[in-house]
C-alpha cells in the first residue's frame, strides 16, 4: 500500500468486507430490578470477535448477568469482517463489536452507525500491542521504519492506525513503506522468514516475536494516550435512539462482568479459550485487560467523545476516508 488510504480503498475494505478486527454495557433502568421479572425479557441479537475484548459479553452470559437485567441475549462469534458486521446492523443484529476506524470509516460511507460504549483498555501497565522489527535489521526506532516492509494484521484497524499517527509525527514518509497483511500468528513467522522488516503484533504473539530475537519498538496506542480504548461496540443509530433503557441495562451486566473477571482470573481464562479457541501457552499468556463500560448517558458521552475526537484526527491526517461529524458517531441522548 502507497501513501494515505485511498478514500476508494477504504470503501472497498469497509463496505465490502476487509474491515480491522474487536464489550458493550448498560445502565440500570429506572424501573426497579423487581419488576423486571413482571415483564417480557428484552430480546438482543450481538455478534462478537473471538478476542479478549469480547470477554465480558461471554461472562455476563455464562453468569446469568444479562438475564439479571432482563435481557434475553442471543450471541455468535463473528465469522465475517467488522465491516460485513457493522453492514447488518437492524437486521441480523443488534449490536456488533467494532473500532474506532471502523466506525468512522462506515459512517462516512453513509451508514447510520453510533457507538454505545467502549469496553476493552490498552494501558501502559498493561498493553496489548507491540511494533516488533526484526533482530538483526538495524531498527530500534519508528522512523527508521522510512522505506522498509512492515506486516500489518489489517490496512484499517486501529493498531494500524495508531502506527500511522507515530510515523506521520515522526515525519516518516508513509509512502515508503510497503504492507503486508497476514494473520495473529503468521506475522511471526514473516519476520522470522525475513520476508518483513517489522510487524504490528498483539500480545501474546508480540512478545513471543520478541523473545525469539525480534526488537520491540513500542506499543502504538502510547501515540493515543496512556489508557485507549482498543474496541467500542456498535449499534444502528435509530435503534440506539429508542432503546436507551436498553442499551444501558446491556452496558451494566457487562460493566458487571468486568468486576468479576478482575477478581476471577482462572475462570475468566477458561472462559476466554472456550470462544477463541486459545488454549496452551497461548491462552496462558494472553493478558486478561482492564474494561471500562459506560453505564449513563454522561459517562458515554465524555468518555467516547474524547476517544473518538482523538481518532478522527489521526484518520483525518494519515487517510483520504470522508469526514464525518463527531456528534453523528454517538447516540443523541448522548447530547
Amino acid at each position: 500500500m502507497k501513501g494515505l488510504t485511498s478514500s476508494a480503498a477504504v470503501a472497498r475494505l469497509f463496505l465490502r468486507g476487509g474491515a480491522a478486527s474487536l464489550a458493550l454495557a448498560g445502565v440500570i433502568s429506572a424501573a426497579p430490578v423487581e419488576l423486571h421479572a413482571q415483564t417480557a425479557p428484552s430480546a438482543l441479537s450481538v455478534t462478537i470477535q473471538p478476542t479478549t475484548t469480547a470477554l465480558p459479553l461471554v461472562v455476563a452470559d455464562k453468569k446469568g448477568l444479562f438475564a439479571k437485567h432482563n435481557i434475553a441475549m442471543k450471541w455468535s462469534v463473528s465469522q465475517v469482517p467488522i465491516s460485513d458486521s457493522i453492514a447488518a446492523l437492524g437486521r441480523q443484529f443488534d449490536i456488533v463489536m467494532g473500532t474506532q476506524p471502523a466506525l468512522i470509516a462506515a459512517a462516512g460511507q453513509g451508514v447510520p452507525v453510533v457507538v454505545i460504549t467502549g469496553g476493552g483498555l490498552d494501558t501502559v501497565k498493561k498493553p496489548t500491542a507491540n511494533i516488533v522489527a526484526r533482530g538483526g535489521a538495524g531498527i530500534t526506532q519508528f522512523k527508521q521504519l522510512e522505506g522498509k516492509t512492515v506486516g500489518t494484521l489489517t490496512l484499517t484497524g486501529n493498531i494500524h492506525f495508531a502506527l500511522l499517527n507515530i510515523l506521520q509525527k515522526e515525519q516518516v514518509k508513509i509512502d515508503s513503506i510497503r504492507w503486508v497483511t497476514g494473520t495473529v500468528p503468521q506475522l511471526p513467522d514473516l519476520l522470522k522468514s525475513r520476508r518483513v522488516d517489522a510487524i504490528e503484533e498483539i500480545e501474546p504473539f508480540a512478545t513471543s516475536a520478541i523473545e525469539a530475537g525480534g526488537v520491540a519498538l513500542g506499543d502504538p496506542f502510547r501515540s493515543v494516550g496512556d489508557s485507549a480504548f482498543i474496541g467500542v461496540w456498535l449499534a444502528e443509530r435509530n435503534w440506539a435512539g429508542k432503546n436507551q433503557d436498553l442499551v444501558f441495562r446491556f452496558n451494566k451486566a457487562l460493566d458487571e462482568a468486568a468486576n468479576w473477571i478482575a477478581e476471577n482470573p482462572a475462570e475468566a481464562k477458561e472462559i476466554l479459550g472456550s470462544y477463541t479457541g486459545l488454549k496452551g501457552p497461548a491462552l496462558e499468556k494472553t493478558p486478561l485487560l482492564d474494561f471500562h463500560f459506560s453505564t449513563t448517558p454522561a459517562d458515554l458521552n465524555d468518555k467516547l467523545r474524547a476517544d473518538l475526537a482523538v481518532w478522527l484526527d489521526i484518520l483525518k491526517r494519515t487517510s483520504d476516508i470522508p469526514p464525518v461529524k463527531l456528534d453523528d458517531l454517538l447516540p443523541a441522548f448522548t447530547r
